[in-house]
């Protein structure tokens, strides 16, 4: 046991050292599995509860109201699509952010019900051909999501204290900076 000892704790630290530095792929992939059974279970009981919650947050985030019923399923099939895509750095939020919205407004002006309804498939091939008009390409100094990304740092909080000593004295709370390095 003695002898295999370096050799299993050089495998563990050689596996260690690989998942941080593909951290951000493995985040995607994980985010695309965990979005993808969440589709397959909802799909087997006929139910959109789970995902209508995900994307009306999403949507609160940008400021858009709830997508109806009838859209969730094909929306929901593009945000898992994106998400590996994002994790990794292949698109940025911002883009990200615009394909979402502009397959949302074509998907109400064209497809108001939903119907005909797009396979994954075809939500991937539309989210290709996005890709390939917008000329979206990974930025050099892009880095994909990270484990602190997803822990953060906490400087970018603001504490009650805070928030009561600025009513107190009058001062605001320079919100542009919050978080900068």
């Amino acid at each position: 046991m003695k002898r295999y000892l370096p050799a299993i704790l050089l495998v563990l630290l050689a596996g260690g050292v690989a998942a941080w530095y593909w951290q951000s792929q493995l985040i995607g992939t994980a985010g695309r599995w965990y979005l993808g059974r969440i589709a397959a279970s909802e799909n087997q009981t006929g139910s959109v509860a789970k995902r209508r919650d995900i994307l009306a947050q999403l949507n609160r985030y940008m400021l858009m109201p709830a997508p109806d019923d009838a859209l969730v399923p094909e929306l929901f099939d593009l945000v898992t699509q994106l998400s590996s895509r994002v994790a990794t750095g292949e698109i940025s939020l911002n883009w990200a952010a615009y394909i979402y919205t502009a397959y949302q407004r074509d998907m109400i002006q064209q497809r108001p019900n939903g119907t005909p309804r797009r396979s994954p498939d075809e939500v991937g091939a539309q989210l290709a051909r996005y890709i390939e008009f917008f000329s979206i390409q990974k930025r050099p100094d892009a880095h994909g999501v990270t484990i602190n990304d997803l822990m953060g740092t906490g400087d970018d909080v603001i504490t009650l204290d805070e928030i009561q000593e600025a009513e107190k004295t009058g001062k605001s709370i320079d919100l542009r900076t919050r978080g900068a390095k």
